[in-house]
């Protein structure tokens, strides 16, 4: 710049003083970008230790697998440490020196892992479902079909039917709780935790095996109690026919028969009860048999047949004994008793027939008293140690009653003959819930002798 003023100064001294002189262009500054320091030591200690955290925190993640991303929570403070170790990483610019380098490759891993981890979780939950929602759905399930008991014989036909059902419901429930439980089982994520599920701490995977065992142990029981049924029907139906030899012996001929089978006081109403309850047990067997859907077997049927016929040949032998079939000797003629059967006999749920004249068997009213328990198990608990403890509660019901028993004949609907019938008449002052209390009703009841109507009297 100085050298053009000089310049122009000695032109216009010559009269050049219209001369442009072009003033030379001042080149634009450059600025050159400066490499990035190198790591001093303290930082590349540092930048190791962050690689070397991270690959710590990727083996933590890996021996907890993917399950434990189910937890919002658990997912939130991974997502969080990927951050904080991203703004860690990003405090070293020298994005080429290798061990920065290294450390991000690190986060790069951690963060996949992370990522992988919530959406294996999210999938595994949309396949595995509301898992607190299924579990208590399944404890509710099993503790509303347990296993029955085993059902002791005698029983109907439809009372077999309706315990068959009970146990075929607790049975394919327990079935059912086990293929879930087990489905459950290796993805769903049940940590530990201190409360019970009664106190409303979320089922855990102690949980999970408990109501595991408790649906195998209603398998178990189901199968026992069927065992058990079955085994029960076996023994007796083998000792009834040993126990029948009595009734075929039967001979009005034989002096003894003939004095304590069939003119002994009482003895034709324990001789048809005798046979009434080996028919029950008869029809018992049949009636489980039915209950299966399986024709009865022609043993089974054979005895109910023979019992059948046990009865007539009784009736038949027992008149030929007694020359005539007639009402027993009455023990009393109290018009209060008379009166109370005569009720009882006319009351329409007991659906007695037309009767004939009443006689009173036993001499007085006599007190009656039996107690009663029946315990119910509400909750079922097994602890890791296996002790199983049981909670619930126990009931027990006083039965008082007083009762008498009088025979009346009774006229059959469908053949108009007349058949003795003994009855026991009762009147409870306790018991339980469905005991009928302060009324005289109809206890046990038995089917006797035919008899003729003009024997009524005789």
């Amino acid at each position: 710049m100085k050298n053009t003023a000089v310049l122009i100064g000695c032109l216009a001294v010559l009269g050049f003083t219209d001369v442009a002189i072009a003033t030379p262009a001042v080149p634009e500054r450059v600025e050159l970008a400066q490499a990035p320091r190198p790591l001093v030591s303290g930082e590349r200690v540092r930048v190791k230790k962050l690689a070397r955290d991270m690959e710590s925190a990727m083996q933590t993640l890996n021996q907890g697998g993917v399950t434990p991303f189910q937890d919002p929570t658990y997912a939130d403070k991974w997502r969080k440490s990927v951050e904080r170790y991203r703004a860690a990483v990003q405090k070293f610019p020298q994005v080429d020196d290798p061990d920065v380098q290294a450390a991000a490759a690190k986060l790069a891993e951690l963060e996949n892992m992370v990522a992988f981890g919530v959406q294996s979780a999210g999938k595994q939950q949309s396949e595995l479902g509301d898992v607190q929602k299924i579990l208590a759905t399944i404890e509710q399930n099993l503790r509303a079909n347990r296993a029955p008991q085993w059902l002791p014989p005698p029983f109907t036909e439809q009372e077999a039917r309706n315990w068959i059902k009970v146990a075929a419901d607790s049975q394919q429930t327990a079935k059912k709780a086990v293929a879930e439980l087990q489905r459950i089982a290796p993805t769903a994520h049940l940590p530990v935790n201190r409360g019970t599920v009664q106190s409303g701490a979320p089922y855990d995977k102690q949980d999970l095996d408990r109501l595991l065992r408790f649906a195998n142990g209603n398998l178990k029981d189901v199968d026992s109690a069927l065992k058990q049924t079955l085994d029960a029907l076996k023994t007796q139906f083998a000792a009834q026919d040993r126990e029948l030899a009595y009734y075929r012996e039967l001979d009005p001929d034989n002096e003894k028969h003939r004095m304590n089978a069939f003119l002994k006081e009482g003895a034709e109403a324990d001789i048809y009860a005798g046979l009434d309850r080996h028919l029950a047990l008869a029809q018992s067997v049949t009636g489980y048999q039915r209950a299966f859907a399986k024709a009865p077997t022609p043993r089974s049927l054979a005895r109910i047949d023979e019992i059948i016929t046990l009865r007539k040949t009784y009736a038949a032998n027992r008149l030929k004994a007694l020359g005539a079939s007639k009402l027993p000797e009455a023990k009393s003629s109290d018009a209060e008793r008379l009166a109370i059967a005569e009720q009882i006999l006319a009351k329409p749920r007991y659906e007695f027939s037309e009767h004939g004249p009443i006689v009173l068997t036993t001499k007085d009213i006599v007190e009656r008293e039996k107690q009663v328990s029946r315990a119910e198990i509400k909750d079922i608990d097994v602890s890791l140690s296996g002790k199983v403890t049981l909670s619930g509660t126990q009931t027990t019901w006083n039965y008082k009653w007083q009762e008498f028993k009088f025979a009346t004949p009774l006229k059959d609907t469908d053949s108009g003959e007349w058949y003795i019938w003994w009855i026991t008449a009762k009147k409870f002052s306790s018991g339980w819930e469905r005991t009928p209390i302060g009324e005289w009703v109809s206890g046990a009841t038995t089917k006797g002798d035919l008899i003729l109507q003009e024997n009524f009297t005789k």
